[in-house]
């Protein structure tokens, strides 16, 4: 069988990085080294992958995924914008503390 390749289709790009390592996780999540192994351990970050002995990895496409799943920001405080009038709000202003009271035992 005889296949011509005129080059116009190589095949499959091979992607641009298989696997990030914990610092690349850092600087693309923005998260803190104990903050991704909590979230992981809480089932709410991707797990990582071992790749040799003393080394592990994640998969980019699931750290991605996890990041565009988070709530973004500008959502966030879309959603604590309140229109209620300032009276409304009166109830929650601080109180100023009750003096001290005086211990009359000795």
């Amino acid at each position: 069988m005889v296949t011509s390749n005129n080059g116009d289709d190589s095949g499959p790009e091979p992607p641009e990085e298989l696997l990030w390592n914990i610092k690349t996780v850092i600087l693309k999540t923005g998260l803190s080294r104990p903050s991704i192994y909590r979230y992981m351990k809480g089932g709410r970050f991707p797990p990582r992958r071992r790749v040799g002995p003393n080394r592990v990895a994640w998969v980019p496409a699931e750290v991605v995924a996890w990041i565009h799943g988070c709530p973004r920001l500008d959502q966030h405080r879309r959603r604590l914008k309140d229109d209620r009038p300032a009276e409304d709000h009166e109830q929650f202003a601080r109180t100023p503390a009750a003096p001290p009271t005086q211990d009359t035992n000795p």
